[in-house]
């Protein structure tokens, strides 16, 4: 007998003459030609050393050892089948947890309409929110995170990214500030930016922020007041003080704006693209797929 070990389409084939009795209703169960069939049946047969099928009037029987065959050949068939099986992915019925990175930015600017979309469109999912930081790619790589929300330039391969929206830097200063008036009538000049300190966020990346870069550039540097690493309590801390705070548009945005004036930098900050990363293992994943079309579609 040949040791050889069969292929599983060879073990397709067998099976789907042993319930035709026919190489030709096999073809066509199969979608392949008679000379296909016969040709993965004779190969079948230098395996096993048997004829397997012999020809009893218009149909072909199964020898002892492939009558024998059959029930373990089926058995086996319908045990890999689900494997070979593409999974769906049933938003409405699912009971998957997403676990996602995302930064204080993303936690009040996207994370609101992706919770908002996730109960309406999969109510029984789970949103676990985990703080993004140095490990955030390692996170990714060992499917601590499925997907992450990313402000700066996205990782190399075997990362992979898509970028949601643009985003621009604005001003920000109680309207009580002895420059709100100014700053509402787009008046502000860079001496009066420069003149008054100013709270910042901590940024994760060493690198300095787009704002210091930017004035790095023109030899300028402003005064840091205040330094957190939360963009809400910097935010607070602007109302009834002198502070100004340069902070992402969409944050803004979705403050509450009441004692507060926003204004145009008075210098030119470029404006940076926000994505979503996930690491490349995932990235067939019919529930990723879906988790990531769906954030798309929010931005």
């Amino acid at each position: 007998m040949n040791t050889a070990r069969p292929d599983l389409n060879l073990l397709v084939v067998f099976d789907a003459v042993a319930s035709t009795g026919s190489v030709t209703l096999a073809a066509g169960k199969l979608s392949l030609s008679q000379p296909a069939i016969s040709h993965a049946l004779n190969r079948l047969r230098d395996v096993v050393d048997d004829p397997l099928f012999v020809r009893t009037g218009n149909r072909l029987t199964p020898t002892p050892h492939a009558t024998k065959m059959i029930p373990q050949v089926r058995a086996l068939l319908d045990s890999v089948g689900p494997l070979l099986v593409s999974p769906k992915f049933d938003p409405a019925t699912s009971a998957q947890t997403f676990r996602v990175g995302a930064s204080d930015y993303a936690m009040m600017t996207v994370l609101p309409g992706l919770v908002r979309a996730l109960r309406a469109q999969a109510p029984d999912t789970t949103l676990d929110i985990r703080p993004i930081g140095e490990a955030s790619q390692v996170q990714l790589a060992t499917g601590e995170l499925d997907l992450a929300f990313w402000g700066a330039s996205p990782p190399p391969s075997p990362f992979l990214s898509q970028e949601l929206f643009r985003e621009h830097f604005i001003g920000l200063i109680c309207a009580r500030h002895v420059l709100a008036v100014r700053a509402g009538q787009g008046r502000l000049t860079l001496e009066d930016y420069l003149r008054y300190p100013h709270v910042m966020v901590t940024f994760r990346d060493p690198r300095k922020s787009p704002i210091d870069a930017g004035l790095a550039k023109l030899g300028k540097a402003r005064r840091i007041a205040v330094s957190t690493p939360n963009f809400a309590s910097n935010v607070a801390s602007v109302r009834g003080t002198d502070l100004i705070i340069s902070l992402p548009a969409r944050l803004a945005d979705s403050a509450d704006q009441s004692d507060l004036v926003t204004f145009e930098l008075p210098l030119d900050i470029p404006e940076y693209a926000y994505s979503i990363v996930w690491h490349r293992r995932s990235d067939g994943d019919p529930a990723m797929l879906w988790l990531r079309n769906l954030v798309a579609s929010l931005g």
